[in-house]
């Protein structure tokens, strides 16, 4: 048996030999049954995933939590195209029952940071990415959850910790894997939770907005848009089909560039590689129906344009950018408002994740209800070790002086 693939049988492990002795199932853990077959961890490199293309998508579908940025058109184009990703690694969960073979879990971690912590292992998230949430299959989540942390525990030189960024604090999958991990003794930390804005559907737009907006600010927005209106007329248009998505996409990267992000040169279109993966990543998904790209343009001037990405019932407002030399219309707040319209008249989608910071001066006046998110910090050893409060106490450490340094940053600026 290969040393990176490790075997799990009714809750036990059936590892290498010379490997540590198994665990038992945890406390209020039940075993497999024979019928549902065998769990088979297996690693491989990120950019190695194109093989298992039908099974990752199959998994997507059938996942105790959507998770748009989890799934192969986003996350594989990452992989491929993002500077810093290739040294991804995934760890996949197979469920083996007699002849056939199907996919349960998959976990991609993060390339080692030269200046990390030591001994810690980190989700795979990149900056463009709005959640980490790893893909876990909803009939067998807490037996999969188990799987994936007792072979972290095992893995050669795993090191002390795992760190998940951006987990919906309340979801099933962090719920599912801090429970697996404490049955284990193992400690649990949430780091950084904060909310943030999200819009859950089943709702009516106008009484969200006039709950959320005083009067005063709804009767300006109304002002502002006559007055845009004076410059030609006011179209808000909608790209789903393949095409529409490409054509809108390279409307959006060329309003996000016109404004200070190119000025900084921070905008997406700056860096071939990030460019190559947001066009790959949207056709990808336009492909499936899974994506679309709103713009506000008067007469055939596109003055603001958002994508969204969709995944079952979920939805998220990845993107939104806006032409500066209207900023005094708000075109940005103005588009926003149309596509809250659309998204609730989307009866099929369940909510729409903002992806935005928290206390967000635009989007959290607008969308009311909130998601708390958060970064999992499970120890590999048991509680007590210290191997492992060494190595979340340097995490800690880090993030302060990381938000420090950002404090000053910005007391420079001002």
């Amino acid at each position: 048996m290969e040393p990176n693939v490790v075997r799990f049988r009714f809750g036990a492990v059936i590892a290498p030999a010379g490997s540590p002795r198994p665990s038992t199932p945890g406390k209020g853990e039940k075993p497999c049954d024979a019928d549902a077959g065998s769990l088979v961890v297996e690693e491989r490199a990120g950019t190695e995933l194109g093989d298992i293309a039908e099974a990752w998508d199959d998994l997507a579908r059938r996942a105790l939590e959507r998770n748009v940025f989890a799934e192969r058109p986003f996350a594989l184009a990452a992989m491929q195209h993002l500077a810093g990703a290739q040294g991804t690694c995934a760890v996949l969960v197979w469920r083996e029952r007699d002849a056939e073979r199907q996919l349960a879990g998959l976990l991609l971690l993060a390339a080692r940071r030269r200046l990390g912590a030591p001994g810690l292992l980190r989700g795979w998230h990149v900056p463009l990415s709005g959640l980490g949430t790893p893909l876990i299959d909803a009939d067998d989540g807490g037996a999969v959850a188990a799987a994936l942390l007792d072979h972290l525990s095992r893995r050669s030189r795993a090191g002390a910790g795992l760190v998940l960024p951006m987990l919906a604090a309340e979801g099933s999958v962090a719920t599912a894997l801090a429970e697996a991990a404490r049955t284990r003794g193992l400690p649990v930390h949430m780091l950084d939770r904060h909310e943030r804005a999200v819009l859950n559907g089943g709702q009516d737009a106008e009484r969200l907005l006039h709950a959320g907006l005083k009067a005063k600010k709804l009767k300006d927005l109304r002002r502002q848009l006559r007055r845009l209106g004076d410059h030609g007329r006011v179209r808000i248009e909608e790209a789903r089909d393949p095409q529409g998505v490409r054509d809108a996409t390279e409307v959006f990267l060329g309003l996000e560039a016109s404004g200070w992000k190119g000025a900084r040169g921070t905008a997406l279109v700056q860096d071939h590689g990030t460019a190559t993966f947001v066009r790959s990543m949207t056709r990808l998904l336009a492909r499936e129906g899974r994506c679309h790209v709103e713009t506000l343009s008067v007469d055939e001037m596109p003055v603001a344009a958002a994508l969204v990405l969709q995944s079952g019932d979920q939805a998220w407002f990845w993107k939104i950018a806006y032409d500066e030399r209207f900023a005094r219309f708000s075109p940005g707040v103005q588009l926003t408002l149309a596509l809250t319209h659309r998204q609730l008249a989307e009866t099929t989608l369940t909510r729409t994740d903002s992806c935005a910071i928290a206390d967000h001066p635009m989007i959290d006046h607008l969308w009311r209800e909130r998601m708390a998110v958060t970064d999992l910090f499970i120890g590999l050893r048991p509680a007590g070790d210290a191997r492992t409060w060494t190595a979340l106490r340097l995490e800690l450490m880090r993030r302060a002086l990381r938000a420090a340094a950002k404090r000053a940053y910005h007391r420079l600026k001002l």
